[in-house]
């Protein structure tokens, strides 16, 4: 996949940042956003436009995400297949190749237009093949350059399509344009509603000002931001930390998601933001199932705009979570083997299929005997950390928050 498609790390320099924007301006993100309207009746944004939400960094995300939406243009189009040709055309002056899908004849909006040419991006290409299930025969041929082969299976089921009705699927495909080439980002149902990094920004930000209104004493930080034209992912922590004994300090955070292109359309996840000295911190995500109430939000790509912002009311679950959290780091019983647990997450990064198996950085850390003590804690503690602040790429970042959890918190991870 090309860079500039790729989720990147946000660098939070305090030194350019304000910490602090208007609500008016926030808002001009969402200026052409469908939902508009919504988000400004449910927040009453017209009372508090000229009001300045102060959370470290969010004039930082603010520049990133008016970058995105400027610079890529979302929009999605109706296609059937018998109107789509699918095959591999080299990259002029180079070897490489792209996948391309020809839009024979599409609907973009209410209008009917022939003969759009675009670039399979992410996951769009086997999503297509999926519904043939010969994925994995036809990137094979691809692979050993028999892409004419492959087209050749295309053409079949086209021909198919426009004689069967059942065949002929009609679908939604998502596309953005950059630098006046169109990119298909992924193929849906009709009913699938998209709403955005730039949506979730505003409501995620918006959100938060209202809790910080209503109880006063509340700061946020922005600690960690990656983002990409159809991906947002912030964790956002209040700024006072509490004692959590051998945890060391400790504060609420909440993880604010969107993929375009994924399974939740917008997510709220309460997370613990542990605080060790001289540290950036790391994140322990409890399960669903724990004593923290509410601990999640989920909005799903099917839930319709008029609900959406009906279910953002009930953040105040997510949010002012710190003395819960504490209750339940104090209930951790895997805290007396800290080296087992590092043992633990060692193994799970080293298995055969692991993603992380190439990330030696990662292996130096967790490589380290510590003794078998509950006052050697804080070393397995402090491997963490290091973990946390390595370069890598974001969406292995993620799934190792989840395997230092699952371990330091229940002893085994969720999915084992």
């Amino acid at each position: 996949m090309e860079e500039k498609f790729k989720q990147k790390q946000v660098q939070l320099d305090a030194d350019s940042s304000s910490g602090k924007i208007k609500i008016e301006k926030l808002c001009s993100l969402i200026e052409k956003h469908p939902y508009k309207e919504d988000v400004y009746r449910i927040f009453d944004i017209d009372s508090i436009k000229t009001e300045y939400i102060s959370i470290d960094y969010v004039d930082l995300i603010y520049k990133k995400v008016n970058h995105y939406i400027t610079k890529y243009r979302r929009y999605n189009i109706i296609a059937q297949t018998k109107d789509i040709d699918v095959y591999e055309e080299i990259i002029s002056g180079s070897n490489d190749t792209n996948i391309i899908f020809n839009f024979e004849e599409y609907v973009d909006i209410d209008e009917i237009r022939e003969n759009l040419k675009t670039i399979a991006l992410y996951d769009s290409k086997n999503t297509f093949l999926d519904e043939y299930a010969m994925t994995k025969y036809a990137n094979n041929l691809f692979k050993i350059g028999q892409a004419s082969l492959a087209n050749y299976n295309v053409q079949y089921f086209k021909e198919m399509a426009k004689n069967t009705d059942g065949y002929n699927k009609e679908k939604s495909y998502r596309l953005v344009e950059h630098d006046n080439v169109n990119y298909l980002r992924g193929i849906t149902s009709t009913r699938y509603y998209e709403y955005g990094i730039d949506f979730t920004f505003v409501v995620g930000m918006l959100s938060l000002h209202k809790n910080m209104k209503a109880n006063p004493g509340i700061e946020y930080k922005i600690k960690n931001a990656a983002i990409s034209e159809s991906k947002l992912e912030m964790i956002v922590s209040e700024k006072h930390i509490k004692d959590a004994g051998k945890f060391g300090y400790v504060s609420t955070a909440v993880k604010i998601t969107t993929n375009d292109l994924g399974t939740g359309s917008l997510n709220f996840v309460n997370v613990i933001n542990v605080m060790q000295k001289d540290s950036t911190g790391f994140y322990l995500i409890p399960k669903k199932d724990s004593i923290v109430e509410n601990s999640s939000l989920v909005i799903n790509h099917n839930t319709k705009p008029e609900n959406v912002l009906t279910a953002l009311k009930d953040l105040d679950g997510i949010l002012n979570t710190t003395d819960s959290f504490i209750e339940e780091l104090n209930a951790v019983k895997t805290i007396k083997t800290p080296d087992e647990l590092r043992v633990k997450i060692l193994t799970k990064i080293q298995s055969p299929r692991s993603s992380f198996k190439s990330i030696n950085k990662l292996s130096d850390i967790f490589g380290r005997k510590i003794d078998n003590e509950v006052s050697n804690f804080k070393k397995l503690l402090e491997m963490c950390n290091k973990a946390e602040e390595l370069n890598i790429e974001y969406d292995l970042k993620d799934k190792l928050r989840y395997i230092i959890s699952d371990i330091i918190l229940y002893g085994k991870h969720r999915d084992s």
